[in-house]
């Protein structure tokens, strides 16, 4: 078979089965929905909820290794405690710093991906490669802390988005549109003759509380399978020869190499995949870190409006929407300020540093495995059980 052909039907595949994982991520809420209820109400009284809210994000994130799954995830979870009951300042209260904690996760896969390569490569390669690895998470964690550190003392992300959704939903009468989907083909085909049976099976023998969460981590599990799907069979065509030089080629000025991380994003329905993609273009350099630093944050933009964060959207509808405006304008906010503005020698200066710190000794891919470890699970794992 033609393998065209071949990527296509992966693709088809990975579409029906991230819609069914999603499907089934909101409907396993509804059953565990009074338990988690009382549990986030309860976080968010002892104003621990942002800092936990942040710290889940980074850590399943960094486990998962998708952004786009935890998100798309939060959206329509946080939709589904909504519908249960759970006031919707509280759920931004919660969501806004997961979908935060999200943006700092998906880092990890670029440097495990560089630490993976170092037995290929040269020290002299592996040196260079590290502080284009690192800017993305320097990137992500100075926009993180600038934008948590605003929420949490004037909430001023809950507070632009609720307006501004509140606005759109009333300029565009969102609530009709968002209705449309309340009978979609989603729930004739997918729903009703798929998901429902399920979660009756779940319950009627395990019991709602057991059964719901079984449901819950089985199709939020379904949702990583499902993204993987897609980006490998849409990673393909990168590896094509003519591909790559394309992508060479786009790189030779700044907003060229921002269009192409938002637009290669997009394709792949990843940002991990796409940061990840320059490991071997700054190993062998042909290109540096101030030709990598805009692509990275197209990358950032891209992921933002792939089209499993698009679903997201509808399916959590107001909601999901305004987490996902949350997502958008955080990233784009952080593009202005790190990049546009006299501030983006900021987050080269410190990738330089950490990087010549790390790979000034001998171990250094050790090192960069420390920083890993330390960053995206110590530190989250320590808030979550402390706290």
């Amino acid at each position: 078979m033609d393998k065209r052909y071949i990527i296509f039907l992966s693709f088809l595949l990975g579409v029906f089965l991230f819609v069914c994982s999603l499907e089934g991520v909101k409907n396993a809420l509804k059953l565990v929905s009074h338990e988690w209820l009382s549990l986030l109400l309860s976080m968010i009284q002892r104003r621990v909820a942002p800092l936990t809210g942040l710290a889940l994000g980074i850590l399943s994130t960094s486990l998962v290794q998708s952004s786009s799954a935890v998100i798309a995830a939060t959206m329509v979870s946080m939709a589904g405690l909504v519908a249960s009951g759970l006031p919707l300042s509280s759920a931004v209260s919660f969501g806004i710093p997961m979908v935060l904690g999200a943006n700092i996760g998906t880092t990890i896969t670029n440097t495990i991906v560089a630490v993976g390569v170092k037995r290929g490569m040269t020290v002299k390669e592996f040196n260079a490669t590290v502080p284009g690895v690192i800017i993305d998470d320097i990137f992500k964690y100075l926009n993180v802390g600038l934008f948590f550190t605003l929420e949490v003392t004037t909430g001023f992300l809950s507070g632009t988005i609720l307006k501004l959704a509140d606005f759109l939903v009333g300029a565009f009468q969102l609530e009709t549109f968002f209705a449309m989907f309340e009978k979609s083909v989603v729930d004739i085909f997918i729903t009703g003759p798929i998901i429902n049976p399920i979660s009756e099976i779940f319950s009627e023998f395990l019991g709602i509380g057991t059964g719901g969460i079984i449901l819950f981590v089985s199709w939020f599990l379904g949702i990583i399978f499902a993204l993987s799907l897609l980006e490998k069979s849409l990673n393909a065509l990168i590896e094509l020869p003519q591909f790559e030089k394309r992508v060479l080629a786009a790189f030779k000025s700044p907003f060229r190499s921002f269009a192409t991380g938002v637009g290669i994003t997009f394709i792949v329905g990843s940002s991990s995949i796409g940061t990840s993609l320059i490991v071997p273009f700054l190993a062998t350099s042909m290109i540096n870190l101030e030709n990598a630093y805009p692509y990275i944050l197209g990358c950032a933009i891209g992921t933002t409006v792939d089209l499993s964060q698009i679903y997201g959207y509808i399916a959590g509808g107001v909601i999901g929407m305004t987490l996902g405006l949350v997502h958008m304008l955080f990233n784009v906010f952080g593009v202005i300020i790190w990049w546009l503005l006299p501030l983006k020698v900021v987050p080269l200066k410190v990738a330089r540093g950490i990087g010549g710190f790390i790979t000034s000794h001998r171990q250094s891919h050790l090192l960069l495995l420390g920083f890993v470890a330390l960053i995206y699970f110590i530190i989250p794992l320590s808030i979550i059980f402390l706290l």
